[in-house]
């Protein structure tokens, strides 16, 4: 008899006690979507001094984790997914946790690169002719935009469908900024901005837009920073000639190519350094992290961190290369078609799920894609995955753009203030000089989705700590950011099974992914 009690007493607290935390984990997750951090990581402690089911330990564990790191608690529950890892190897939300804690935490470096072409725009299509020898690229968002001289037009796409906009002039170079405005320069040197002629130049070579918003070009022997109520120069020295031009945050760079060397120019001190190149390079990109990509005479393209050459591939049938993270673009005038590649190294991307919300038959993710310092990467929608209870199903992903708040806080933001701040709704703050900081803060920043501003009189190490973040020094000049709503129609549960939801973008290396949780009971309370 005594056998058949304590029987029937597991057989209850094995029903009962799932049943419990479940419900616990699903009013956890309510409350991290509404911003109630500290509430949600206290009900998660509380679930661990429960029996947890071990099919649900790898979710308990991966929200527990992220709610940590919000809180401060960054070495922890970096020890913690390891450990995790242990249990479920492969799991890729946990695998793109820990890459960017590591990368955070542990300072790794660039190391070996690869690339490979996913995808072409062939100028024809259907047999219609879009563009016929393109010569340049910009992007912005879920929009490639594709300079066509011969037929004086500039093609924007989708990567899917093509819109053909006809202009008055032979359009050579094109730019965007991150409010839309559409920089092109023409073949007799016109600079056009949203197609009004903004300026008259004898060589320009488009260099982009920094981030207190000029748009910047060289110009034979000096470089011009272009502004609403006119533009200023910056001279350079020894008579160089300009064949290409790249911005890197308060940087000009320029490729001289009669002394094959770059000359870099910092725009708030105008001090000016040379740097010499271990190859003939005809074009050059700048990488992520203020390296440089270098494109060889012969089609041979390397990387250069100043002092070590590394050869990535060869591409010579590129007549011009364009680079915005982590995106190859060449131009393939045999074919009439624009490539596009992934060309990356080891370093993570970041992949976060905001919030969601939920309709009676379709949930939204809210999702940001940065890379390792903090900035928007665009053209999410062609390389994103969308899993429900860990398989893909069929989703729409749509652009939109969030604006930041702005503020100006004290010393103490770090410290104390940072912790206040849990709806993930994106901020810059301008914090003084003398704050104090950590890597351990940074991986903070990261999940709350707030970009640090430092002074222009602050330390060098505070200002990197703020590039890193995604932000900058002094007053931020664009606060809008990427946002990628992931819309897909549901599976309501009819029990209370834990459902991972996840959103992933795709590389050849890895998908970098995160994960929220549904469950019958999070839908109920969020349809109210």
């Amino acid at each position: 008899m005594k056998k058949h009690i304590v029987l029937f007493f597991l057989l209850i607290t094995l029903a009962v006690f799932p049943q419990s935390v479940r419900e616990m984990f699903s009013e956890t997750i309510v409350e991290w979507a509404k911003g109630n951090v500290d509430s949600a990581l206290q009900k998660m402690e509380e679930i661990f001094y429960k029996p947890v089911p071990a099919e649900d330990l790898a979710e308990f564990w991966y929200l527990r984790a992220k709610l940590m790191i919000e809180t401060g608690r960054v070495r922890e529950a970096y020890e913690d997914l390891k450990n995790l890892l242990v249990v479920v190897p492969d799991q890729p939300e946990v695998l793109s946790l820990v890459h960017n804690l590591e990368f955070i935490l542990q300072g790794k470096k660039t190391g070996s690169f690869y690339m490979k072409t996913l995808r072409t725009l062939d100028g024809f299509k259907n047999g219609v002719e879009y563009f016929f020898s393109p010569t340049d690229v910009a992007v912005l968002g879920k929009t490639i935009y594709v300079v066509d001289p011969p037929n004086s037009r500039l093609i924007e796409t989708d990567g899917y469908t093509y819109r053909v906009k006809n202009l008055s002039f032979r359009p050579e170079q094109a730019f965007v900024d991150r409010e839309g405005n559409i920089f092109l320069i023409s073949e007799n040197g016109d600079v056009y901005r949203n197609e009004e002629k903004i300026g008259s130049f004898l060589h320009p070579i488009g260099a982009g837009i920094l981030d207190s918003g000029e748009f910047v070009l060289a110009d034979v022997n000096r470089i011009v920073l272009m502004k609403n109520s006119g533009f200023d120069e910056i001279p350079l020295g020894g008579n160089p000639l300009i064949t290409d031009a790249e911005v890197y945050r308060n940087r000009v760079i320029v490729l001289d190519t009669w002394s094959n060397s770059l000359i870099v120019t910092n725009v708030d001190s105008g001090e000016q350094q040379r740097i010499s190149l271990p190859v003939p390079t005809r074009s050059f990109e700048m990488f992520y992290d203020g390296s440089y990509l270098l494109l060889d005479q012969f089609g041979t393209l390397y990387h250069f961190d100043g002092r070590k050459l590394l050869k990535i591939g060869s591409v010579p049938q590129y007549v011009n290369i364009e680079y915005d993270y982590p995106y190859l673009f060449g131009t393939d005038w045999q074919n009439h078609r624009v490539e596009i590649s992934i060309l990356k190294s080891s370093e993570p991307i970041f992949v976060h799920i905001d919030s969601f919300e939920f309709t009676t038959d379709r949930m939204f993710l809210y999702v940001r894609v940065e890379n390792a310092f903090g900035r928007d990467i665009d053209l999410v929608h062609l390389f994103s995955d969308l899993l429900e209870a860990r398989g893909r199903v069929p989703f729409e992903v749509f652009y939109k753009t969030r604006e930041y708040t702005f503020y100006i806080s004290d010393e103490k933001f770090l410290s104390e203030k940072i912790y206040q701040m849990n709806d993930r709704k994106g901020y810059c703050v301008l914090v003084p000089p003398d704050t104090n900081f950590s890597n351990e803060q940074l991986a903070v920043l990261k999940l709350k989705n707030v970009k640090l501003h430092s002074t222009p009189d602050a330390p060098p190490g505070l200002k990197e700590f703020c590039y890193r973040s995604g932000g900058g020094v002094g007053t931020p000049h664009f606060l809008n950011h990427n946002l990628w709503v992931f819309s897909f129609s549901y599976v309501k549960p009819i029990t209370e099974e834990i459902i991972p939801i996840s959103a992933a973008f795709r590389t050849p290396e890895m998908n970098y992914s995160d994960t929220v949780y549904v469950t019958k009971k999070v839908i109920e309370l969020e349809l109210k």
